[in-house]
């Protein structure tokens, strides 16, 4: 194989600064590849550096993975197709890159051992390389949002240093409320306080948690790292059980002793918890047949969803039309709205960061703040008003307008990830006057 001059320079400068724990600039990479800026700016922004360069500071780089590469190796994987991105690609944590790939290997492995016949104990195996694989997907969320030390606990006096908990890791990606939290938290617990009563006989209602929560992963997967979880060739991750009934409680003595009673009111409390919360993302449905296809009136097969969809496709094939509780589902009148983005967003960033995101100041504290206008600006920028949506919701008489979860989460996440977008939204806005806003 005739390997290009460029990689070779490239593999020798890599090789060479890895091997001394020295870091270097874009400029030194590209003097000691002989590449223009912009063949550098398209390897880097394709992601095929990813496995390679790491960005610790802005424009500092240090070298990882080339030791153990030949210059063969090391060329195809640059000269792959340019769609391909090496997972981690746009991490610039090394620690966050090492947690991402350990992740996907061990719900890879979780999956494995679920679909596993044979095994007695799959629903204990899953159950930990599950909970592991949450685990190492939020550290490496939590890293590239506050650095690395955010996963650490203080130096104990043995010199050693332990990282926070999973339970900790939800704190501070999830929100309370948040169904795809629910379902971890309920998986965790089983991991942590209910591993004696993984028995056979209560799979029926725990593979829908665990359905639920492998959908859940994989579209944080996916979302963190801008690659699938799985190729859509990789179908049917967890297979759906039907309807089960409890064996007798004397068969479960018989098999379980004292523990038997432990077992089915295990059983028959997530029954009731699926049952009243009714959100597939934090477990299939119980009152709900999943039907993925039907005869059409011509004997063709019509398609509802796919399983490649994931959990998207799912919620297509699940659409219950029920009445919605306005109190549940939008419960934020417009200045609870208002003090819960506050609050999100004192949570997720610095004072320092805020004060480049928010344009308004606290009348009292002269603090960075997301006021009234503020936020009528946003709301009439993004449209939510229109109709009665996910985010909004319109009470005609008296006329309340009232927010989501749904619409905090929207706004925090436009706020801190699109520059200027308040003060863009306030430029643009000309409120209607004489109108009432609530």
């Amino acid at each position: 194989m005739k390997v290009n001059k460029s990689h070779e320079r490239f593999l020798a400068f890599l090789q060479e600064n890895e091997r001394t724990s020295k870091t270097f600039t874009k400029a030194e990479l590209i003097d000691a590849t002989g590449w223009k800026e912009s063949t550098f700016k398209t390897y880097l922004n394709k992601g095929q550096l990813s496995d390679f360069l790491s960005e610790i500071s802005s424009g500092i780089y240090e070298a990882s993975n080339s030791l153990s590469l030949s210059l063969i190796e090391f060329s195809k994987k640059l000269s792959q197709s340019k769609h391909r991105r090496g997972l981690g690609h746009n991490c610039k944590s090394k620690l966050a890159k090492a947690l991402l790939r350990k992740s996907r290997d061990n719900m890879l492995l979780a999956l494995e051992l679920y679909n596993r016949p044979s095994l007695e104990n799959r629903m204990d195996g899953f159950v930990m390389c599950f909970c592991t694989a949450w685990e190492q997907l939020l550290k490496a969320m939590i890293i590239e949002l506050n650095g690395e030390q955010a996963i650490f606990r203080k130096e104990k006096k043995n010199g050693l240093k332990e990282t926070i908990s999973l339970r900790d890791s939800i704190n501070i990606i999830f929100n309370t409320g948040n169904k795809v939290r629910a379902n971890l938290e309920r998986i965790v617990f089983f991991r942590d306080q209910a591993v004696h009563l993984l028995m056979p006989e209560i799979q029926g209602i725990a593979s829908r948690l665990f359905q639920s929560g492998v959908l859940n992963y994989s579209s944080k997967f996916e979302d963190f790292s801008e690659q699938p979880f799985l190729s859509t060739s990789h179908t049917g991750m967890i297979s759906l059980v039907g309807d089960f009934k409890y064996p007798p409680v004397s068969v479960l003595q018989t098999n379980y002793g004292d523990v038997a009673n432990e077992i089915l009111n295990l059983a028959e409390s997530l029954t009731e918890e699926v049952q009243n919360i009714d959100d597939i993302e934090f477990a299939i449905p119980l009152n709900v047949k999943l039907v993925f296809a039907k005869d059409g009136e011509d004997g063709q097969a019509i398609t509802l969803a796919k399983a490649e969809d994931g959990m998207a496709g799912l919620r297509k094939a699940l659409i219950l039309h029920k009445p919605i509780d306005r109190e549940k589902s939008h419960p934020y009148l417009e200045g609870a709205a208002i003090k819960r983005v506050n609050q999100r967003l004192a949570e997720q960033y610095s004072p320092e960061s805020l004060d480049k995101i928010l344009v308004a100041r606290c009348k009292k504290t002269r603090k960075p703040t997301l006021n009234q206008h503020c936020f009528r600006a946003i709301i009439d920028k993004i449209k939510v008003k229109n109709s009665n949506n996910e985010h909004h919701h319109k009470n005609n008489n008296p006329e309340l307008h009232y927010y989501s979860e749904n619409l905090i989460e929207l706004l925090v996440e436009k706020i801190g990830n699109i520059q200027n977008f308040v003060a863009n939204a306030k430029i643009s806005y000309k409120p209607r006057k004489n109108t009432k806003q609530e």
